[in-house]
């Protein structure tokens, strides 16, 4: 408990002249010094709590909603990427209900010619166009693993059957490590 403070004159007062008209109910003109407020209050300790306790509930929603909030925009923009596809093909399909585009289409990838043509083929001005890929035997086999990484990949997949099968030779990793 904090007792009365040391008395302070006031500002303007008469002086202590003998005079007690003026006085105070002590017999002096002096004011209590005043109290210092408290610096530590349960209301501070009370509003720190709170507001840490909605912070750590209100994070995790947060988090929620921004990762749904993209990936909404993803799936709207994978849509807004699918209907422009949707759009080409039916595009594409008009084309293909035309005859001469049809005819077009055949002779160019086809090398038809109508009755009566004679069709030339240059060789050398387009290699990509006729040739066929040029693969050995020996180009394939060196693209599948040898028998033993194959049988224990096998295994590996009979272990984990949710995961995706391919049909494509897995790039193996260095063992220089």
């Amino acid at each position: 408990m904090v007792g009365p403070g040391p008395r302070i004159p006031r500002p303007g007062s008469p002086r202590d002249d003998g005079d007690d008209a003026g006085a105070a109910p002590g017999g002096s003109h002096t004011l209590a010094a005043p109290t210092p407020a408290h610096s530590f209050n349960g209301r501070l300790v009370t509003l720190i709590v709170v507001a840490t306790l909605i912070v750590f509930l209100a994070a995790p929603t947060a988090k929620i909603f921004i990762d749904q909030h993209t990936q909404i925009t993803e799936l709207r923009s994978s849509i807004a990427e699918e209907q422009d596809r949707q759009q080409q093909l039916k595009r594409e399909e008009q084309l293909w209900g035309d005859d001469s585009y049809v005819e077009q289409q055949a002779r160019e990838r086809m090398s038809y010619v109508m009755p009566g043509e004679s069709a030339y083929v240059v060789v050398g001005a387009q290699p990509d166009v006729h040739q066929g890929v040029e693969s050995s035997a020996e180009q394939v086999e060196a693209g599948k693993p040898a028998w033993g990484d194959g049988l224990w990949q096998s295994v590996v997949d009979s272990a984990y059957p949710q995961q995706d099968v391919t049909l494509e030779p897995q790039p193996q990793e260095s063992s220089d490590k």
